[in-house]
């Protein structure tokens, strides 16, 4: 079992991260606002989130400190699937389906795109 202080200092890591990480959704969306303000920081999220989550597997520039914070904590936080959701639920059927589709498209996008960073900098086939 890991103990108490290591625990601790992993959720001041995810709180800085997550602090961090709202605010910047926040000023984004101040700046682009309604569904394509979300659609924006889960885009972006996606495509961060696959670049640290495949460099700790294959580059290992981000230690699992960085991955704690910025990976769990940063883009839990500035990442939103929640109000996505209310959005979606909260417009008519056609405009509903279109958003919901771009987010899921987009993200799984995003993803894919921040993965395939890390393997042309990593040099090796996935």
């Amino acid at each position: 079992m890991p103990s108490q202080d290591k625990e601790i200092d992993k959720i001041f890591l995810i709180g800085a991260g997550g602090f961090l990480g709202a605010v910047c959704r926040f000023l984004l969306c101040e700046l682009v606002e309604g569904q394509l303000g979300i659609l924006s920081v889960n885009v972006i999220g996606s495509f961060m989130l696959g670049m640290i989550m495949y460099d700790t597997e294959y580059l290992g520039f981000i230690g699992p400190k960085g991955k704690i914070a910025f990976g769990t904590g940063f883009m839990g936080a500035f990442t939103t699937f929640s109000t996505f959701a209310v959005q979606s639920f909260s417009l008519p059927f056609i405009p509903a389906l279109g958003n919901i589709s771009a987010n899921i498209f987009l993200t799984l996008t995003g993803v894919f795109f921040g993965r395939s960073v890390i393997k042309a900098l990593s040099s090796r086939e996935i």
